[in-house]
């Protein structure tokens, strides 16, 4: 996760795109330096990190100097992207992330960056789904106290099974009792019914 801003920035476009990278460059967030000098969650070059700060590359280990330079970092290519007049969408700030802002203006992208574009889009995609579906469930909840009119909300996600929810017919005719007349012990039911009661409300039914 996304220590320094992960809070203030969770579900933002940025979030999801660095989370994105990081996940590609480095999903063990392991601190060996790579064959060619990288090291980090985002597997900054020297010279990366030293566009943005003047702290020892050393620290890129470090999850919060590392996503402080990340947020710098994209922010940069953003700016840089937007003044070449190219979207800076994720797809492209992957590709720039990966080949450099210089390579996409000039439209010389090798086909690797591609591929990495994609896998960082793809990752972002699944990010705004799982957000998706999570708006999507209802949290459920049910609350009846005396003298107060009940409450009840159901979950629903996207795979769950369908139910249809209906009032109860009437099980007998309504019956007008006096004081001159007992109660049956009795009452005709016409067909079985599972009903949810809530004290003294209505009665739902759940049919077959």
């Amino acid at each position: 996760m996304l220590s320094t801003f992960g809070s203030a920035f969770a579900g933002s476009e940025r979030y999801e795109t660095l989370q994105a990278i990081n996940w590609v460059e480095n999903p063990t967030n392991h601190a060996r330096r790579g064959s060619k000098g990288e090291l980090g969650p985002y597997q900054f070059m020297p010279t990366t990190w030293s566009l943005h700060t003047r702290k020892s590359f050393n620290l890129a280990v470090v999850r919060e100097h590392a996503d402080d330079i990340a947020v710098r970092h994209y922010e940069w290519i953003r700016r840089e992207l937007t003044g070449a007049g190219i979207d800076p969408n994720p797809y492209n700030i992957a590709m720039a992330w990966n080949c450099g802002v210089g390579a996409v203006k000039s439209g010389r992208i090798p086909r690797v960056s591609y591929h990495y574009a994609e896998r960082v889009q793809n990752l972002v995609e699944m990010q705004r789904n799982r957000r998706a579906a999570t708006r999507a469930s209802v949290a459920a909840t049910s609350v009846v106290r005396p003298g107060k009119s009940a409450a009840v909300t159901f979950s629903l996600k996207p795979s769950a099974p369908r139910f249809v929810i209906a009032t109860a017919e009437p099980l007998y005719e309504p019956i007008v009792f006096t004081e001159k007349a007992a109660p049956p012990a009795k009452l005709p039911v016409e067909r079985p019914v599972f009903a949810l009661s809530t004290l003294a409300y209505p009665q739902f039914a759940l049919l077959p």
